[in-house]
């Protein structure tokens, strides 16, 4: 039986199409996989006599596209996952070809390609610390017999070809099945946006899951549906902020929603701060910021902000302009900023390119990692003058093109809907916060603005609430949407007590 691709994607090679075993690289790039097995097991990428049909990685999403393909050709009967994983995808294949899945009584809007829609219920495929959620069309029982999963995960050296080299050297396939399945389409998630401006997205949040959260729902609201050069259609927010008062270590719920081990974690932490690339990379974040330039970045801001408190050294620019504006595989995270006040190194990160769903939260976390090194290299090189230790602070990551793909809805539309069903409860102002009082001598409202720590910075006194507001929006003095609404409530109620004689009490705000 001849290989048959119902959908092709651009992290898929085909080696041998009458082949019957399939590479599953994960987030290793294809081609990578592909040139260590030309050095280490030739006879396995010969096209003509290779039992390997093809290797493919799931970076971008790809284990929905991975499922159909395999249930459209029952010929291959094992697939080898090796490579890196970052985001529990070889559990969730272990999981789903062992019939390990879940109905949800939530549904998804799906739109056909003969323009109908319809809803279909969401299966979990749990594994790996979290669920990976898809459409409930293709289940594991539809397979008349699942290809058999050999987990050999990790580094593509040596050791893993000559594992594989032995197993090819015994490999026999087994019996071809007598028909091909029909194969099962791969609907579109529907995407309904409000227009809006794309250009100036603020989102302040204690936590990063918190933040994450915010952030999807802007995204599903109000991103503009936007179709990039290489076919991808995503809806995109442009110069995205996110400010995260404190990052920190998610426990392990927020893991879960994030779909990632501790493990993966950790793993991802670490190749932020190793000066070595790994697995074939184009690049990594710790090389750029280590090695690329011959130069330790990391260590050179470490020095700058043990050395002088006041620094605005702390710089770090990943982007190479000599090889990157052409390059095929550029780096998403361009810059890096070290800001010390006080006790707290805090750090802005600004991303070129982000994807909102899988890559964001994990970002973060990373990033907060990154910041927990610097302080570290930071209290060392103190310790010996006699310095005072320091900590991370907040996290603030600017996303200049920040997407969704509409495939991923299915994943992180319970986190939205959560986001948008929990109850109101306002936000500290960073601006600082307001006394409101009635003055019926004067007839006068009469408003006395605090800073964040307590001091009075300014007072309003006027007839009407719509004097104070002009003043207010004048002085730019409120920040917070809810921030505003609450006051225009308080400022009526008072206006009301005014008009009637009545004593003033200011309602207390329901704060997170």
């Amino acid at each position: 039986m001849i290989l048959e691709l119902g959908i092709k994607t651009k992290n898929m090679r085909v080696v041998n199409e009458t082949g019957t075993v399939a590479l599953c690289c994960l987030w290793t790039p294809v081609d990578h996989l592909l040139g260590r097995m030309r050095e280490f097991a030739p006879a396995s990428a010969d096209p003509q006599k290779s039992p390997v049909v093809l290797a493919g990685g799931l970076y971008g999403g790809g284990l929905n596209i991975m499922l159909r393909n395999l249930h459209h050709n029952p010929q291959i009967d094992t697939v080898v996952i090796c490579g890196k994983d970052f985001s529990g995808a070889a559990a969730h294949l272990k999981s789903f070809l062992a019939g390990q899945v879940e109905v949800s009584e939530k549904s998804q809007a799906y739109e056909f390609p003969d323009g109908s829609v319809r809803d279909l219920p969401k299966l979990l495929v749990r594994g790996g610390g979290g669920a990976y959620t898809t459409d409930s069309l293709l289940m594991p029982a539809m397979f008349e017999r699942p290809p058999r999963v050999l987990d050999w995960a990790g580094p593509l050296d040596k050791v893993f070809f000559d594992r594989l080299n032995n197993f090819l050297s015994g490999y026999r396939p087994s019996a071809p099945p007598a028909s091909r399945p029909d194969f099962v389409e791969l609907p579109k998630p529907r995407v309904e946006t409000y227009p809006s401006d794309p250009f100036d997205q603020t989102v302040r949040a204690r936590t990063i899951v918190e933040a994450w959260g915010e952030i999807l729902v802007r995204l599903a609201r109000f991103g503009r549906p936007v179709k990039f050069r290489s076919g991808k259609e995503r809806l995109e927010l442009v110069n995205v902020k996110a400010v995260i008062a404190e990052p920190g270590e998610p426990p392990p719920e927020d893991l879960k929603l994030m779909n990632v081990s501790p493990a993966q974690l950790e793993d991802y932490r670490a190749q932020l701060v190793n000066p070595e690339l790994t697995d074939g990379m184009p690049y990594t974040y710790g090389h750029r910021m280590r090695t690329h330039f011959n130069r330790d970045c990391l260590d050179l801001a470490a020095d700058d902000l043990a050395g002088e408190s006041d620094s605005r050294h702390a710089y770090i620019a990943l982007w190479d302009n000599n090889v990157d504006p052409q390059g095929r595989d550029s780096p998403c995270l361009v810059s890096v900023f070290f800001r010390k006040i006080e006790d707290k190194i805090h750090l802005m990160a600004v991303f070129r390119s982000h994807n909102g769903a899988r890559a964001w939260p994990v970002n973060c976390v990373g990033l907060w990692g990154l910041t927990e090194h610097v302080c570290a290299e930071i209290n060392k090189k103190q310790a010996r003058a006699g310095g005072t230790p320091v900590s991370p602070g907040s996290l603030i990551v600017t996303s200049m093109s920040l997407s969704l793909d509409p495939a991923d809805l299915p994943q992180v539309s319970a986190l939205i809907e959560a986001r948008l069903g929990r109850p109101y409860r306002m936000r500290g102002d960073p601006n600082g916060f307001f006394r409101l009082s009635v003055d019926h001598e004067k007839k006068e409202l009469v408003l006395h603005h605090h800073s964040p720590e307590g001091e009075t910075v300014g007072e309003y006194r006027e007839a009407t609430p719509a004097g104070i507001v002009w003043r207010l929006v004048k002085d730019g003095a409120v920040s917070d949407l809810g921030h505003a609404f609450y006051l225009g409530g308080q400022l009526e109620k008072a206006r009301e007590c005014l008009r009637r004689g009545l004593e003033y009490v200011q309602d207390n705000a329901a704060l997170d």
